[in-house]
């Protein structure tokens, strides 16, 4: 009896934490859609879009608070783009990182259209 009362107790931790997880994703894909970003990909721990005229990561945590775990590059501040490892490193100091090569080539690619 007491097994069933703590696993129901369990149950209904890990339910209540994935739906405000959920609620968390979801603030986070409407501020990119306010800012009309493209090419949104998650990875790594945060979300990374190209937007009209800069790219914007903003890390997923248990509280979202798009002013602190927002990090924003200017597009017309790039005046060098290179590939290293699983990372797309921006004038040799700023770095966004991804797992899987396929999201950072489309976005490395993205990122170069949107350059030019």
């Amino acid at each position: 009896m007491i097994f069933l009362i703590l696993f129901g107790i369990i149950a209904v931790i890990v339910i209540a934490l994935n739906i405000h997880d959920s609620s968390n994703l979801d603030e986070i894909r409407e501020y990119f859609e306010k800012k009309n970003c493209q090419n949104i990909v998650y990875s790594k721990g945060s979300f990374k879009g190209i937007c009209k005229n800069e790219i914007i990561q903003v890390n997923n945590s248990f509280t979202v608070d798009l002013e602190k775990n927002k990090s924003t590059f200017k597009l017309d501040k790039i005046h060098e783009l290179s590939k290293k490892d699983l990372a797309i490193v921006i004038n040799k100091n700023y770095k966004i990182e991804f797992k899987i090569k396929e999201n950072m080539e489309n976005f490395y690619k993205k990122l170069e259209e949107k350059k030019n």
